[in-house]
């Protein structure tokens, strides 16, 4: 025992046995670090640091095991940074979901897509469209109380001399649906609003007057019409268009022009109803209106297709009608009050739309527009009473 003693003494004493033993210490005291360290990654690596909620765990798990107060707050102060822009995102989503909730109410209540993709494009407010959603459901609430509350928000909201307010007198809006009265009230006032935006323009030069007319148009929207100007002077490159006149296509009646975008080659041109551009066509397929109609289809404007909305808006087989279908309706019933005046066939305006809203089948059927021109053109229409006459003679 005593030798062994002497033995392990000396082995101590030896330079080169130390260091090993010192070695072999310092190895053994590091393991519970390098074990620390190996859960350490192994922990970072479930979490997915390219999103926040990644970056967020990453950082809570370091500050669960961080001693360091210095390094707790600055972790701290990492976390607090994250959960701002977390709160930021959930903010921006929300957001999105009610733009996309709103234009789709707009599409689907006051039926109109024009306005629903200006919502989604940012170019209305979201506090405007909201502003005619409530406009709507108001107009609304007020067609389930009756013709008396009808005419005193008629003329409460400046509507006391409109057509619409005519027929709700006579009584001829009983039993018309809720949405209808109010899809007409909005839509009334919303021409009357550009109605008023288009004579302003006109009496701001030649640059107004084209921007008044792109808006007739449905190029631009009323809250495009200061970009435009903006744009119109300061020269930019733009479309232009000459020989704009309505013609045949597709038994559509269209606007057709003679088109020029920049740096291209002028084309023959019609302006899509849908998207409110000008695509090139084919002139074989454009088929010329009678003078003698053209007249009464250059008189007609937005009003008169809005009041043509009121009349036929009564009829529940109009209504049920696609929008595209709608639109060609009313083009047809105010070309009908146009021929029915000008042609001296009744003795006053309401005459003429109490007429065409008892000819209203001619402006529903799928008949071709060269049908209809035929079946109510003037000449066409003198020849058929002539022929009658003479007939009872």
């Amino acid at each position: 025992m005593a030798r062994f003693g002497e033995s392990f003494l000396q082995q101590l004493g030896r330079p080169g046995w130390s260091q090993g033993m010192f070695d072999l210490g310092q190895a053994i005291g590091g393991i519970p670090g390098q074990l620390q360290q190996s859960r350490l990654r192994q922990q970072m690596a479930q979490f997915d640091t390219t999103t926040l909620a990644g970056r967020k765990g990453m950082l809570q798990s370091q500050l669960q095991q961080e001693k360091d107060p210095q390094k707790r707050l600055g972790l701290g102060e990492q976390i607090s940074q994250i959960e701002q822009q977390e709160r930021a995102e959930q903010l921006k989503t929300i957001q999105t979901e009610n733009v996309k909730d709103l234009a789709n109410q707009i599409e689907t209540d006051l039926e109109d897509p024009e306005l629903a993709k200006l919502v989604r494009s940012g170019q209305v407010s979201v506090t405007q469209g909201r502003a005619e959603v409530k406009q709507f459901a108001k107009a609304k609430e007020i067609a389930k109380r009756g013709r008396d509350a009808q005419l005193r928000y008629l003329t409460s909201v400046g509507l006391g001399a409109s057509p619409l307010k005519t027929q709700v007198e006579a009584g001829k809006y009983e039993g018309v649906s809720e949405d209808s009265f109010a899809r007409l009230v909005t839509n009334i006032q919303k021409t009357q609003k550009e109605e008023a935006l288009i004579a302003g323009l006109k009496e701001r030069g030649d640059k107004g007057k084209q921007v008044a007319e792109e808006l007739e148009l449905g190029i631009i929207t009323s809250s495009q019409i200061s970009e435009r100007l903006q744009k119109l002077s300061a020269n930019a490159p733009a479309t232009t268009y000459s020989n704009k006149k309505r013609m045949l296509l597709d038994d559509k009646v269209v606007w057709t022009a003679d088109v020029l975008r920049p740096g291209q080659d002028e084309f023959p041109g019609y302006m899509d109803p849908k998207t409110k551009e000008w695509k090139p066509v084919d002139a074989s397929k454009l088929k010329k209106i009678p003078e003698e109609q053209e007249k009464s289809l250059r008189d007609i404007n937005k009003s008169d297709l809005v009041i043509a909305a009121t009349y036929l808006g009564k009829d529940s087989d109009y209504t049920a009608l696609s929008q595209e279908e709608k639109d060609q309706a009313q083009f047809k019933f105010a070309f009908r009050v146009n021929e029915l005046i000008r042609n001296k066939k009744v003795d006053s305006v309401e005459e003429a739309y109490e007429t065409a809203y008892e000819e209203r089948g001619e402006f529903q059927e799928e008949s071709t527009w060269d049908k209809f021109l035929k079946v109510i053109g003037p000449q066409k229409r003198k020849k058929a009473e002539d022929y009658i006459s003479e007939g009872q003679q």
